[in-house]
């Protein structure tokens, strides 16, 4: 907290461009460091009333309405679900949005205010020369002044504050004076009100959140400029369209699929988890590798389903299972770390570890079995294959299967679950969500056809496929980098669409390629979210 105060205040001291207020955690809410800017307040509502004009001077010249209005705007930029009845001013706090601080959360927050440190006048009442001095100056710019104890700029003076603990009646209470107030009245709370309609140069406010809902705020972390923007990514109207034209683009296997089923080879045991290799029918003359592992005591029946598609099973396993290249990794092995929370895990082999003797092989035995179709069109269909087996087992959870795969395993999940609505939660780490952030023209996965999309074709469009179920990006900079946001943003439109902002988001190691336990963490977290 000390090193936002400072960073604050040296952007004030500079003259740096303003930026979004921070949020300080008190006792279960959230509440803005500084009074709503106006720089803060054009961003999001694209106009500036203030009287006293000065990107980083508090908003003024807002009624009650503006200002709730400002707080449901600002939930929708930031995918936060709003928490007013735009209607009737009613404010449902349970919800994780924006909005105005209670009476009882601003006496918290200004408990340690000291007038002393606030823009406030003098108190003189007998001349009214500095009076009209203070009106023609105005207000000062946010945190111009020391911060509380808590870190709260401003909570005293500049400008009053509105507040809400219930929907408007006559009058709507307003808290912290204004610069025009005198030092003298803190005996008295710095408490008065205004009718809610009512639109004053001495009166602005500042936001609070519910903290109930802390769990999304490391999925919801945008980059300065890329709060709300798309990049040049076509938007995302038609998607009923979208399932045929990708269809099309997959390439079709032109086979039946085979009933569902699969042999076993081999039953692994471990503390706590047991597990079986085995081989799943995917075509009539065609097998894939994969591994099942279960809990020995699942925390529910039928039991959720984690799949960790990749090179082959025993990087997801963290288990040596005679693959061709078995290289232990902690912060890989999704599999064993969902089956020891209590899911199915089920790894499945990728078709160009087994489909030939390397890929180019596999690819040419590809095109001669099926012309028509992709590595990853071959992908799907195997997917698909799996999730026909997974029908099959009474124990697994039909409602409640998630993927998640790392770098090819990425690509892996995302088409899988585009093209397949039995899977239900889906994360994808670092496999680059643009088709210029990765190889996909190489021959295993798109090919020449990639060369040949209809205009404005990416991969955001498997976002509005996927949506409203829930997508959560993993990036370390090397593929999916700050860009990766134009990506989540215009899915999002879709996601709001369902009335599920919430239900995608993006985390950034920042340290390349490989995931951090962090990230690691919070990608099992979101399945959790999701699966439980």
């Amino acid at each position: 907290m000390a090193d936002n105060k400072q960073l604050l205040l040296l952007a004030v001291l500079i003259g740096a461009p303003a930026q979004a207020a921070d949020m300080v955690k008190l006792d279960g809410f959230l509440i803005s460091s500084t009074e709503i800017t106006q720089a803060d307040y054009e961003s999001v509502t694209g106009s500036n009333p203030s009287f006293y004009k000065g990107p980083r001077r508090p908003v003024e010249n807002v009624s009650w309405w503006d200002a709730i209005r400002y707080c449901n705007r600002r939930s929708t930029k930031e995918g936060l679900t709003p928490c007013y009845d735009l209607a009737t001013g009613r404010c449902d706090r349970s919800r994780n949005g924006y909005r105005l601080p209670t009476g009882e959360e601003w006496d918290k927050a200004a408990a340690s205010s000291d007038p002393q440190q606030a823009n406030l006048s003098s108190g003189d009442t007998k001349d009214t020369a500095p009076l009209l001095e203070l009106i023609r100056k105005g207000t000062r710019d946010a945190a111009s002044f020391a911060p509380n104890k808590s870190g709260l700029f401003d909570m005293l003076g500049n400008v009053w504050e509105w507040t809400g603990d219930d929907e408007p009646v006559i009058a709507c209470v307003i808290r912290g004076g204004s610069f025009l107030s005198s030092r003298t009245s803190w005996n008295s709370g710095y408490r008065s009100s205004l009718e809610p309609e009512r639109k004053s140069r001495f009166t602005g406010f500042r936001v609070a959140r519910t903290a109930i809902d802390d769990w999304f705020e490391p999925y919801n972390r945008r980059p300065p400029g890329y709060e709300t923007s798309t990049g040049n990514l076509t938007p995302l109207t038609d998607i009923a369209a979208l399932e045929k034209k990708w269809t099309g683009i997959l390439g079709s296997m032109s086979l039946k699929p085979p009933p569902p089923s699969a042999r076993r080879a081999a039953i692994i045991r471990n503390p706590g988890y047991s597990g079986e290799l085995m081989y799943l029918r995917t075509e009539p003359d065609s097998e894939e590798k994969i591994l099942i592992l279960r809990p020995d005591h699942p925390l529910r029946t039928p039991t959720p389903v984690v799949i960790v598609p990749y090179y082959d099973v025993d990087v997801p396993a963290e288990q040596d299972l005679y693959g061709r290249h078995f290289q232990p990794s902690r912060v890989r092995g999704y599999a064993r770390l969902a089956v020891e929370r209590g899911y199915i895990a089920v790894a499945i082999r990728w078709f160009g570890e087994s489909y030939g003797e390397r890929y180019d092989e596999a690819v040419a035995n590809l095109k001669m079995r099926h012309p028509a179709a992709t590595g990853l069109g071959k992908w799907v269909w195997d997917s698909q294959r799996l999730l026909d087996y997974l029908y099959t087992l009474p124990e697994v959870d039909r409602g409640h299967i998630g993927i998640i795969g790392h770098s090819l395993g990425a690509k892996m999940a995302l088409y899988a679950a585009a093209m397949d609505k039995r899977i239900t939660a889906v994360v994808f780490s670092e496999g680059g969500i643009g088709f210029h952030m990765s190889n996909y023209d190489d021959f295993w996965y798109l090919g020449d056809a990639i060369h040949h999309l209809p205009p404005g074709t990416d991969q955001h469009e498997l976002l509005g496929l996927i949506a409203p179920r829930p997508f959560l990006l993993i990036g370390g900079d090397e593929y999916d980098k700050a860009e990766s946001w134009h990506y989540i943003n215009a899915a999002r439109t879709v996601y709001q669409r369902f009335g599920k902002p919430g239900n995608i988001g993006y985390f950034n190691h920042h340290t390349g390629h490989t995931p951090t336990p962090e990230a690691v963490s919070l990608a099992m977290r979101w399945l959790d979210r999701f699966l439980r």
